[in-house]
């Protein structure tokens, strides 16, 4: 540290306030990468990097052409102020910090150390006191002070000597992100209506839900302005409140006037505190290049490592990192330190239960992480769901008091309320906001009189949707400020129709996912009856069922309250519990890396959607209608009588009744079995009547489910069809697509080749079909460890003809194709733990010269037969199987004493690590694509994903130089976290229709 020196006239003062700044941070760190936001270790460090960041940038030029002569950096020594003395409830309801935030308190504090200042805290006061207490010293000091913040308690300090600057929120070319700007007289005055002195007046009248500072029911900011304007002060206001002719607000204020004069004392900031550190001691140091470099190599931070090394003209190999500053390993699940999981919860009481505390945060405190978990779920129990308790905002300034709690916050659980599954087409009838346990709103916009449902009037006590969502889209895109929903995705898409883009968010459905995937549905209710032990108001209790069912926007609004207020409220509490449990259980990548970065990169492909060709599927449909007809006539004629072939019973009576084929069975309701497994077993053996059937029925289900159906799936507003992927729908990983299912098209039949051809690209564009080529095969030689499978894929050889060759000891030149194509069907078969009756039926062979086959194939590659073995003992031992990136895959019926259900389950279990560590790979392409297609300045946009395979839209002008760009990232998707031990290859091809480029 520098000597001291007095401060003077003509000095200039920076104080940073980094208890809020250490929020911000982080909540920008969840807008980029995951990668950049762990360290090795998975220690948490996202944060710690941003700040790093400003700081280093602070130190070396300032801020807005200002270096200071005098620099503190202000944290929050604890919550124990001494405004607790006055109202114990100050702060009780403030949520808990993020999980993964609590391990980066001390390290914010080692990393001002490193860059050669002190960090300033003190007890019994907050930041702010001693913000105030520097700024008075300064400025009677003739010195100029800037205020690194965006705190709003602070602008009461602001006068001609003071200014507040307001850092950049993120990148600035991010949409919603908010620039910097400095902060004086004039920007007080638009946001309070009252110069920086009568600040506190209104606070005091107005209150602080985030804080918890009571104010006066019924006054908001607005009025709290107005009033102070017209009457000079509080004191005077009160005093004189019998005059104010709005009876309401006469009572209301002659009623709380004792909490508004609390409500003073805990907004206005002291500036008298007997300062620990003094203000002469914070000279602004010359940047410590070496204890910055010791300190961002020991955080893995290397561009900024070389960006002041190269500044210094020092090596930075030379430099040893930090030591202290590194985890022993062992200490938490992913080697990060145990009190990653702490978190601070409310009770209802009003005070908290501090699951651990900044202190905390080194690998030794603590309890373990599970009995921390254990203590977050009691603490939130505790607190009571009271539907009764949640409020209905009706008034724009009842709307901005919520919006600024929750920027005050850094966090919010948002839900949307609406008319339709649809999100692209429902209308939106209104949205609820959670801050706190128990503290929840709902915002109705579009409620209607059952009776004028279609007419223009709006039921009475609503927020004109207008200006509502003109005061909500800064806080949903604003970049500091997390979102939390369930299932997120839905009203990202709904707020998108509205011109909102919601950023950063967290999903407590996925977070389930990760760490209960196969354990049960994700959806909010079950989650919240199963961890929670509160059961929520059903959608059916508001709406009704049947023909009795109303549209949301029929639903009385304080019925839709209750409901749409206590999602909110759930959702928050997931929120918490899930966020502990992810770092407990060593999660937490996966839910990074895995699922929080597809619910942008979905929500985007399903606005995008994809364009079909009508007549192409008018013409189809009237194709399959005649081919089906004509097998129709095939059916009857074989089968000697006309009958209904869509009937199964009619069609079991023929089989087996009338033609007596052998091995028909009967269902328990007493009817012939005729599903598809018996027909193509039964076709297998070369009856002629069952294959036809099998035939009729892929025809007419094309037909039906596609060329008839696809055009009613046509946005009319887009022109385009819009499928919706599940995140959380497999227990592997792989997504899923409804309404409509673009996923199960057949590609291996000419009919649903076909159909493929209908969906195009739009004028002046191209379609391209990027497919990974036998991705499964590729981990599968990679996690077992099969040299030959490994060497054939390195080399390039056709696995399958490798295969045959190894088997049957013929030469790959000149093989014959039928030994390739049974090849071909053992290694994608032993892929899913096929068996030899399966395998017999798909090559028309019998079981025991398939079984023989399965048997040589083990013989020949050991390295499989030792994987499946060792994969089943792992999930009889455990209860599931993980995949190369760390996603378990639950299978709690493992141990099941049904010999066929165990064994069943124990072919999934073979095949899950495999479909889902392929499932890991394409998503984190996906993660990855927009921003490679962006920085290569490529306007492409992916518009489907197809289990292996992703389909993009194109200008013509840039399919060339696109198809290389996507091949690339998704063959390199797996790096840095792993580097396959083979090669993966991705094939891309393009075309005007969707067949073509396949």
């Amino acid at each position: 540290m520098p000597a001291p020196r007095p401060v003077q006239q003509g000095d200039h003062v920076f104080l940073v306030d980094g208890s809020s700044f250490i929020f911000r941070a982080y909540f920008q760190s969840m807008n980029q990468d995951a990668r950049y936001n762990y360290r090795s270790d998975r220690l948490p460090t996202g944060a710690v990097r941003l700040f790093c960041n400003v700081l280093h940038k602070m130190v070396r030029e300032g801020v807005m052409g200002n270096k200071p002569t005098h620099l503190a950096i202000i944290f929050d020594k604890s919550e124990e102020s001494f405004r607790k003395e006055i109202y114990p409830d100050y702060k009780a309801h403030r949520p808990p910090p993020p999980a993964e935030l609590v391990p980066q308190f001390p390290l914010m504090r080692d990393a001002v150390r490193a860059f050669g200042l002190k960090p300033v805290e003190q007890i019994r006061y907050e930041a702010d006191d001693l913000i105030a207490t520097y700024c008075r010293i300064a400025c009677e000091a003739g010195a100029d002070v800037t205020i690194v913040s965006a705190d709003k308690d602070l602008m009461q300090l602001i006068r001609p000597c003071v200014v507040m600057f307001d850092p950049a929120s993120g990148d600035q070319k991010a949409k919603g992100s908010r620039p910097e700007r400095i902060i004086g007289e004039a920007e007080v005055m638009e946001k309070f209506g009252v110069p920086p002195a009568k600040v506190v007046d209104v606070q005091a009248l107005a209150g602080d839900s985030t804080d918890n500072v009571p104010g006066v029911p019924g006054i908001g900011v607005k009025t709290a302005a107005q009033l102070i304007t017209d009457y000079g002060d509080l004191e005077t206001l009160l005093a004189r409140a019998a005059e104010i002719k709005q009876e309401k607000r006469r009572q209301s204020l002659i009623d709380n006037a004792e909490l508004a004069r609390i409500s003073r004392q805990l907004v206005k900031l002291v500036d008298d505190v007997q300062l620990e550190v003094p203000l002469d001691d914070l000279v602004a140091p010359g940047l410590d290049a070496r204890g910055a470099i010791a300190f961002l190599k020991a955080m893995e931070f290397n561009t900024l490592t070389r960006r002041i090394a190269e500044d210094a003209g020092l090596d930075p190999a030379a430099i040893e990192p930090d030591e202290t500053l590194r985890i022993p390993p062992g200490e938490a699940p992913g080697g990060a330190p145990a009190a990653v999981v702490a978190v601070a919860v409310a009770t209802p009481e009003g005070g908290a239960v501090a699951v651990a505390t900044m202190e905390a945060a080194r690998p030794d405190a603590g309890p373990p992480p599970a009995r921390r978990v254990e203590e977050v779920k009691a603490a939130l129990t505790a607190v009571p769901v009271d539907v009764a308790a949640y409020e209905t905002v009706g008034s724009l300034e009842q709307l901005e008091r919520w919006i600024a709690g929750a920027f005050d916050a850094g966090l919010v659980a948002f839900d949307t309320e609406t008319t339709s599954l649809d999100a692209l087409q429902a209308e939106l009838v209104g949205f609820s906001l959670a801050l706190a346990p128990g503290r929840a709103c709902y915002v109705p916009l579009g409620h209607r009189d059952k009776a004028d449902l279609f007419g223009a009037g709006l039921l009475p006590g609503q927020v004109p949707a207008a200006e509502a969502l003109a005061r909500l889209k800064p806080l949903l895109e604003d970049p500091s400020v997390l979102k939390i929903g369930q299932n997120i995705k839905y009203d990202a898409l709904v707020m998108g129709e509205q011109g909102i883009r919601i950023a950063p968010q967290d999903d407590t459905m996925l977070m389930s996912y990760v760490l209960d995937g196969g354990l049960g549905s994700h959806g909010m209710d079950e989650l919240s009856e199963r961890h929670l032990g509160h059961k929520p108001i059903a959608y059916s209790q508001v709406t009704g069922t049947g023909k009795a069912r109303i549209s949301f926007a029929e639903v009385p609004i304080d019925r839709a309250t209750a409901y749409a207020a206590e999602d909110a409220d759930v959702t928050l509490r997931l929120w918490q519990l899930f966020k502990a449990r992810l770092v407990a259980e060593g999660m937490v990548p996966v839910y990074e890396t895995l699922e929080r970065p597809l619910v942008a990169v979905l929500a985007r492909m399903e606005a995008a959607g994809i364009m079909i060709d009508r007549q192409i599927l008018s013409r189809l449909s009237g194709d399959f209608a005649q081919g089906a007809a004509r097998l129709e006539a095939e059916i009857h004629a074989l089968a000697g009588e006309t009958f209904n072939v869509g009937s199964p019973k009619q069609l079991g009576d023929i089989l087996f009744g009338k033609m007596g084929i052998p091995g028909g069975r009967k269902t328990a309701t007493g009817q012939w079995a005729t599903g598809a497994d018996v027909l193509e077993d039964l076709a297998a053996q070369g009856l002629e009547l069952p294959r036809r059937i099998v035939d009729w029925r892929q025809i007419t289900k094309l037909k039906s489910t596609y060329t008839d159906a696809l055009p009613g799936y046509v946005n009319p507003r887009s022109g385009r069809v819009h499928t919706s992927f599940a995140l959380a729908a497999t227990t592997t990983g792989r997504l899923s697509s409804s309404e409509p299912n673009l996923q199960n098209i057949p590609v291996r039949t000419e009919e649903g080749r076909k159909i493929r051809t209908a969906f195009i690209a739009a004028p002046g564009c191209k379609l391209i079909s990027a497919d990974y080529s036998q991705i499964e095969l590729r981990v599968l030689a990679h996690v077992a460890e099969i040299p030959q499978l490994r060497q054939a894929f390195e080399d390039g050889i056709d696995i399958h003809a490798m295969t045959a060759s190894e088997m049957f000891g013929v030469p790959v030149e000149g093989m014959d194709p039928l030994v390739r194509r049974r090849a071909k069907a053992i290694n994608f078969g032993i892929i899913y733990g096929i068996s030899a009756f399966g395998l017999a039926n798909q090559l028309g062979i019998s079981r025991e010269e398939s079984g023989a086959y399965i048997k040589k194939y083990f013989e020949r590659f050991p390295g499989i037969r030792d994987y499946m073995d060792a994969t089943k003992a792992d999930c009889r031992a455990n209860g599931y199987v993980s995949t190369i990136f760390g996603r378990k895959c639950h299978f709690p019926a493992i141990n099941s004493k049904n010999p066929s259900e165990r064994s069943f389950v124990e072919r999934q279990s073979i095949n899950a690590p495999i479909q889902g560590s392929a499932a890991d790979i394409i998503r984190r392409a996906m993660a990855r694509m927009d921003a490679a297609l962006a920085g290569a300045k490529l306007s492409a946009r992916m518009l489907l994903q197809v289990h292996d395979e992703l389909v993009f839209e194109a200008p013509q002008e840039e399919v060339e130089a696109a198809m290389p760009v996507i091949a690339a990232v998704m063959e390199a998707a797996p790096e840095p976290a792993l580097k396959l031990r083979v090669p993966l290859r991705v094939d891309a091809r393009s075309a005007g229709n969707w067949e073509e480029a396949h």
